[in-house]
């Protein structure tokens, strides 16, 4: 099981696969099991990074405030210790803004980058409704099982939660599996709060593929419109009916249109 000290606190990573880098980064409370959907894929082309954020997975959980700021430094610093001068980089939600800010902070290591059901954060960011964001408010002493559950609207379709129940309820023992402690989730939802890249975001320069779920509940599209926007050059794919956790519901459209995004730069091996 890798682990490193190279970000100044314990990080779990892994790798798949072999030829270009390809960093992954995960969500709110999320950790390197819900790439499950794309890692046979992506490692057919690329070598594949997965790691958990601080706060979640088996990272350690360091005192806060967490900020995407800091947590890019987090995937730079790793990137480091394994000698990878430049990768491609693809953030799905809090994933997205932290990539963002390695986009911003850490220009000549990202190749090509894919921003995903995620937001550009303060004035230029469209909020999602007081109950979406209050379905993702944990107590200290509250029930995980429950508190995860009154999520899953927010994240799955009415529709794919009816006709594949199983696969909610793989998520659910995921999440309950490596739980993430009430400390390490607030520090991750306050730094996705926090995040604000707005007009920042007109000095990334590395070609971006900005993809979301039009039916997304927690991170409406149209924070997906103003990222595309304001990057210069910034493709915009937004997949029809397709919730926030796109990346898992529909995930061959997914991968298809981010496979098709990296063949372009001819780094991308069959």
């Amino acid at each position: 099981m890798p682990f490193t000290d190279a970000p100044g606190f314990r990080m779990y990573y892994e790798v798949h696969g072999s030829g270009f880098p390809l960093l992954l980064i995960n969500g709110l409370g999320s950790d390197h099991r819900e790439w499950l959907y794309q890692l046979p894929a992506f490692a057919r082309h690329f070598r594949v990074i997965a790691f958990d954020n601080r706060g979640a997975g088996e990272s350690e959980v360091p005192p806060g405030p967490y900020t995407t700021a800091a947590m890019a430094d987090d995937a730079a610093a790793l990137l480091s210790r394994l000698g990878v001068t430049r990768a491609h980089v693809l953030g799905v939600s809090l994933g997205g803004m932290i990539a963002q800010e390695a986009a911003l902070r850490h220009p000549e290591r990202v190749e090509r980058l894919v921003l995903a059901c995620t937001g550009p954060g303060g004035s230029a960011s469209e909020r999602p409704s007081p109950e979406a964001l209050a379905a993702f408010v944990r107590s200290a002493a509250g029930n995980r099982e429950e508190e995860l559950r009154r999520t899953i609207p927010y994240l799955y379709t009415e529709r794919y939660c009816r006709e594949d129940p199983e696969e909610i309820e793989a998520f659910v023992r995921r999440r309950l599996s490596v739980p993430v402690s009430a400390e390490g989730h607030a520090a991750q939802m306050a730094a996705a709060i926090a995040h604000s890249a707005g007009e920042r975001l007109r000095g990334i320069r590395a070609p971006t593929l900005v993809i979301a779920g039009a039916a997304d509940l927690l991170v409406p599209p149209g924070n997906s419109r103003r990222i595309a926007w304001l990057v210069p050059g910034a493709k915009l794919v937004l997949l029809p009916g397709a919730p926030h956790r796109l990346f898992a519901e529909n995930a061959e459209a997914f991968n298809r249109e981010v496979l098709a995004f990296f063949e372009a730069t001819g780094r991308c091996e069959s």
